[in-house]
């Protein structure tokens, strides 16, 4: 008989793999959503075979759950950093501040392209409409991240080193020009590539959000973000 330390590591092992064959599907379903997806195919896109599939998953129903329950660990896993108490709304910014602010930004920024390009149009569609149960756990969690970004935005308003907006349209707005920047016939319409598509709207949503004293044209991080954010896209496509 296993005992509970041997248990303990194979349930360990079983969930890592699970989340390995997950990551592997997510680009077909973010593509083309889940609702036309049979057995066969799940096993093709996972890379194994269907005998293998099924000790993981007995049935597409399994296998959404468990993408969603994967979904609701990686987003309560995005964590901002904290704000510094020693800011003012009447402080001359050093460089150092100005540099943390920029920083932070970024992490918002890079939150929000993620769920737009993991939580496609495409997969939530299919979610809603299919197992509504389960979208509702997925807007919990995403309802979670919300508030953690509108608390980023709120501190930083109060402090004076954001224009006074409100930090839920930001997220709305935010969502929906990264999901219209990743249709590759956009870009094509406005003659645009992804790369410079993305920094623009960096660069322009850095200028709506912080006060002009607060802006610091150094950001690091941002570019080699989105050059590794594309080659992973165009990789799964």
């Amino acid at each position: 008989m296993m005992d509970c330390e041997g248990f303990d590591e194979a349930e360990a092992k079983k969930q890592t793999n699970k989340l390995k064959f997950i990551i592997k599907i997510l680009p077909y379903i973010q593509k083309n959503g889940f609702n036309s997806l049979k057995m066969d195919d799940a096993a093709k896109y996972m890379d194994i075979s269907k005998a293998t599939m099924y000790k993981y998953f007995s049935s597409k129903d399994e296998i959404i759950e468990s993408l969603v329950f994967q979904s609701v660990n990686y987003i309560d896993q995005l964590l901002l950093e904290e704000i510094p108490s020693k800011l003012t709304a009447q402080s001359e910014p050093t460089h150092r501040e100005m540099m943390l602010y920029g920083e932070t930004f970024n992490i918002t920024f890079k939150i929000s392209m993620k769920l737009a390009y993991y939580l496609s149009d495409a997969l939530l569609d299919d979610l809603n409409n299919t197992y509504p149960e389960l979208a509702a756990k997925l807007a919990e969690g995403l309802e979670r991240c919300r508030k953690k970004l509108m608390s980023y935005y709120d501190s930083g308003m109060e402090l004076g080193v954001f224009h006074p907006l409100n930090s839920r349209i930001l997220l709305i707005q935010q969502d929906a020009v990264f999901r219209e920047l990743l249709d590759p016939k956009l870009l094509m319409l406005h003659n645009m590539t992804l790369k410079q598509a993305l920094l623009d709207f960096y660069q322009a949503m850095k200028c709506q959000v912080f006060k002009e004293q607060w802006i610091h044209e150094d950001q690091p991080g941002i570019e080699p973000f989105i050059n590794e954010f594309i080659l992973k896209k165009f990789s799964n496509e």
